[in-house]
């Protein structure tokens, strides 16, 4: 059995009870804090696959790994997964548990990045323009990027709208060029 296989059957079994216990949404936030401190703190993933690391240290490690606020399914998950000895696709299925609850709550994650942070009332009309036209929910997920100069960058699943000055000047750098 793949790993991929693993962390769906996971996830949706997450899913489900936090479903039942009406704190799907938290446990998602859980999830979204789990995976960014896997991203933040590269070592994470070595600890766990480290076998003299004791199992109620990776515990307490993933827990808090999870932020302040941990859901008691989250936490109980956790303590299962570790029990069951695949802690190391932990990330993974933090991963499809997000997917999941995105794809029933008709939700997809929006990235904008701008030179400089864009007024909130701003980024308001980007989100709204976006669930209108595209008849979705938007995660929007912010960055600050001066490389771009000016404007911004939206990306939406695989698709991106690039309305930065960098952009606009790379394109007429490749026109002048031929």
């Amino acid at each position: 059995m793949n790993h991929g296989k693993i962390s769906i059957r996971y996830a949706k079994a997450l899913l489900g009870s936090a479903t039942e216990q009406k704190v799907a949404s938290k446990v998602y936030n859980d999830m979204c804090t789990l995976e960014q401190s896997f991203r933040q703190f590269s070592t994470l993933q070595e600890v766990l696959e480290n076998p003299s690391v004791a199992t109620n240290e990776k515990a307490q490690m993933l827990k808090l790994a999870c932020g302040k606020n941990i859901q008691d399914i989250t936490s109980h998950f956790i303590d299962f997964v570790l029990k069951q000895g695949r802690s190391t696709q932990l990330l993974w299925m933090a991963l499809m548990y997000q997917e999941l609850y995105r794809k029933i709550n008709n939700t997809v994650v929006t990235n904008l990045t701008s030179a400089i942070e864009l007024p909130v009332a701003l980024q308001n009309k980007i989100v709204a323009w976006i669930e209108k036209n595209r008849g979705v929910k938007v995660e929007l997920r912010t960055e600050i990027n001066p490389d771009i100069i000016g404007g911004y960058i939206i990306d939406i699943d695989n698709n991106r709208l690039d309305a930065s000055i960098s952009g606009q000047l790379s394109k007429l750098n490749k026109y002048a060029g031929h």
